[in-house]
């Protein structure tokens, strides 16, 4: 019988879409997943911060990702809007416009990030 561990940086991944969707954000790590939909927020890959003898604390790039360009008030108002709903159900006080590039041949997206702070305990 064998028995999948994740790893604690792909638990923190996890744990944070997990803390997204209940607060009611639909959060996805598929850079796909939102399209065709005009906006998307997309977890990024942890960056370990720090280490105790019980766990690990990672930190996680949000991108809250516009598919429409920042031309028109209500493009711009979607994606602070979600962002600022974000930030409330991460529990941070900022965020930072960034861009997002689908693939090598794709335009970059307007984008919002935010980074947020997990620790993850370590199972003995």
């Amino acid at each position: 019988m064998s028995v999948v561990v994740s790893s604690p940086a792909i638990r923190a991944r996890d744990a944070l879409v997990t803390l997204l969707a209940d607060a009611g954000i639909a959060a996805d790590r598929d850079a796909g997943a939102f399209y065709p939909q005009p906006i998307g927020v997309l977890v990024g890959l942890p960056a370990l911060t720090g280490r105790t003898l019980a766990g690990m604390t990672f930190e996680l790039p949000v991108l809250v990702v516009s598919g429409d360009p920042l031309n028109k008030p209500l493009a711009e108002d979607r994606l602070y809007a979600l962002a600022d709903d974000v930030a409330v159900a991460v529990r941070t006080d900022h965020y930072a416009p960034s861009s997002w590039r689908g693939s090598v041949n794709a335009e970059p997206l307007p984008a919002l990030e935010l980074l947020v702070t997990l620790t993850i305990t370590l199972e003995a």
